[in-house]
């Protein structure tokens, strides 16, 4: 979700990548519809964050939901600690889905980092 988020509220200002340690096949059907409800048609399949091991990156932000985490050397980790919203129903679903939203504009966006 904050790939997508990011990349379609603030493209202007950061561009930002989704992967994980164990990815999934395909992207879960509760953050779609959740992005549809806030006006994003996300479709994509999930990366492994091998896939961007050559990418520049400025900093890495992870959301705590008890993968393991690879260290990369040299980039920043941020460590943001949001429950996994997998098994929550619609509302409180989308309230994670709106708490990445604010983290993302609180840690990147007001800061203009």
């Amino acid at each position: 979700m904050a790939e997508a988020i990011c990349n379609n509220f603030f493209s202007d200002k950061l561009k930002a990548y989704s992967a994980g340690s164990n990815p999934v096949e395909k992207i879960n059907i509760k953050a779609q519809k959740s992005l549809l409800r806030i006006g994003i048609n996300h479709i994509g399949s999930p990366k492994i964050i091998a896939t961007f091991k050559n990418h520049d990156l400025d900093f890495i932000v992870t959301m705590g939901c008890g993968d393991v985490c690879p260290f990369i050397p040299k980039i920043k980790k941020i460590d943001w600690q949001i429950p996994d919203p997998k098994p929550l129903e619609n509302e409180e679903f989308d309230q994670i889905r709106d708490l990445i939203k604010s983290k993302i504009i609180s840690e990147f966006i007001e800061n203009d980092k």
